[in-house]
């Protein structure tokens, strides 16, 4: 029997969900959704269903954290690249989640990018816009040292922009 101390987590689990199109896990990760973004439309619901990459799952199996991405062509730097975006439940933030989720997902795309499309269409790494306030004060370094991150300007709002170039990808 593990042990947890007072005031931790549970462990989590991480499920692959990449391209598997299972209408049970579908049915969690839009409960998360809807329960944090209830005013979401349902065609946007639809559409990022099918970009999820990794599903956490809290002791009880209920998805308390996804991550997902899509396949973008970025003009300025003439390629295309993963969209990344996560999400975790307000009651599970805890320091490091996100960036285990994020290099969890990061790992797994550049595991399969060579598969994925046609050679001239491959995307060469991850994008990542920074909507959080707290993230774009506080996490002021270049490279995020956990994820590897770089940052490379922001969106006409202000939102920070990061990428990470897979390894041997050529540009």
């Amino acid at each position: 029997m593990s042990q947890r101390r007072e005031g931790t987590k549970p462990e989590l689990v991480f499920e692959n969900l990449w391209k598997k199109n299972d209408p049970v896990w579908h049915g969690k990760v839009q409960q998360l959704w809807k329960k944090n973004f209830p005013a979401m439309p349902e065609q946007i619901l639809s559409e990022r269903i099918h970009q999820v990459v990794f599903a956490v799952t809290n002791a009880a199996g209920e998805v308390v954290a996804v991550s997902t991405a899509y396949r973008t062509y970025i003009e300025q730097l003439k390629h295309f690249l993963y969209g990344f975006r996560c999400f975790v439940d307000p009651s599970y933030r805890v320091p490091g989640l996100t960036t285990k989720i994020l290099v969890s997902t990061r790992d797994w795309l550049e595991q399969i990018h060579t598969d994925d499309g046609a050679e001239h269409e491959r995307c060469i790494g991850v994008i990542t816009m920074v909507e959080n306030e707290q993230l774009m004060k506080h996490r002021t370094e270049a490279v995020w040292r956990g994820s590897g991150m770089v940052y490379i300007g922001n969106t006409p709002k202000g939102k920070h922009l990061r990428v990470y170039y897979f390894r041997k990808a050529l540009i």
